[in-house]
């Protein structure tokens, strides 16, 4: 059996240091880009009386899910028409424009349904969606509000699924039908949201409901 040799630790030889430690990357301290405190969306909110309905409903999907997590409260409860940016501060002239634009769309008047519920993987907003005639005239007027946006200069989105998010959610969760919930789309609004904060200030609404 061949003798086992333990190397002897290597010596630096005279007059030549030993090499230095590797040097470790220097930490930038350059602040870290973050998401302008300001949005600026478009939106159709329920009836306060179906929104109080549609939260009943997520907190029994809540329950049946096991969800961690807060559920969106029931007077931000929201379909998201077109999303018009992110602002350090919302340019006066932006919110002028594009309430100029709206005031030029009729509002809506239509029941939505939604039918399905499931999680979206990307944002992982767990949604109450739907499609087909339940849908379709929510599609319509956010058609009709994207071509006038259009016309004001604006750059709207063309892919839509109609939606409402009820929360976010790690868990994985597949789509899967649910007792139909119908509401009605009575008016829309101009949203200045404060990121972070849980604010909706309402810029304009349509038909403006002093009472809403």
């Amino acid at each position: 059996m061949n003798p086992t040799f333990l190397m002897p630790e290597q010596l630096p030889l005279p007059g030549i240091d030993p090499a230095p430690p590797p040097l470790r990357r220097a930490r930038s301290t350059a602040p870290r880009k973050e998401r302008p405190p300001r949005s600026l969306f478009f939106a159709i909110f329920p009836r306060p009386e179906d929104a109080a309905s549609i939260a009943a409903l997520a907190a029994r999907l809540k329950d049946r899910h096991a969800l961690k997590g807060k559920l969106t409260e029931a007077h931000r409860l929201h379909v998201t028409l077109h999303h018009l940016g992110h602002f350090p501060a919302v340019p006066r002239e932006t919110v002028q424009t594009a309430l100029e634009a709206a005031a030029a769309v009729a509002p809506p008047s239509f029941d939505v349904v939604f039918d399905e519920a499931m999680r979206f993987e990307q944002s992982k907003a767990f949604v109450l969606c739907g499609g087909g005639s339940g849908t379709s005239a929510l599609v319509a007027f956010r058609q009709r509000l994207g071509e006038a946006l259009a016309d004001a200069g604006f750059k709207p989105e063309r892919g839509f699924t109609p939606h409402m998010t009820l929360a976010y959610t790690p868990r994985k969760i597949e789509p899967h039908s649910i007792e139909p919930v119908r509401w009605m789309a009575g008016s829309f609004s101009l949203i200045e949201s404060h990121v972070g904060e849980g604010i909706h200030e309402v810029l304009g609404r349509w038909p403006w409901d002093r009472t809403a």
